[in-house]
């Protein structure tokens, strides 16, 4: 399938759908916290076939997970926590340490986090 990169060894699958990356299928296996830089929400309301989470890791790779897993539910709402404590400190976005719920996209990238 054309602009579409996915094998077993892959964490992630994601296939190109009208130009945006989807999720195709969920990394079970848990993303070391300190890997993740942000993340954002899948929804098969932008033509996308699961719902799912797309975190971004510090080497901006795309790891596709699904709220159901218990690893994903604590790193969201790490991520959260870190984010209010920033707001109170005055981090501005994009500062060395920030952290940032986004919907921009990262090039498609299947190699390892």
């Amino acid at each position: 399938m054309k602009g579409r990169k996915c094998d077993d060894k892959n964490l992630l699958c994601l296939g190109s759908n009208l130009g945006k990356g989807c999720c195709t299928r969920y990394n079970r296996k848990p993303v070391p916290f300190q890997r993740i830089k942000g993340y954002r929400q899948q929804s098969t309301k932008e033509n996308c076939h699961i719902e799912a989470i797309i975190f971004y890791t510090v080497k901006k790779n795309q790891i596709c997970a699904t709220h159901k897993d218990e690893w994903v539910r604590k790193t969201l709402e790490l991520l959260s926590s870190r984010l209010k404590k920033m707001s109170k400190t005055g981090f501005a976005a994009g500062e060395s340490g920030s952290f940032v719920r986004t919907t921009e996209t990262f090039p498609n990238s299947t190699r390892l986090y």
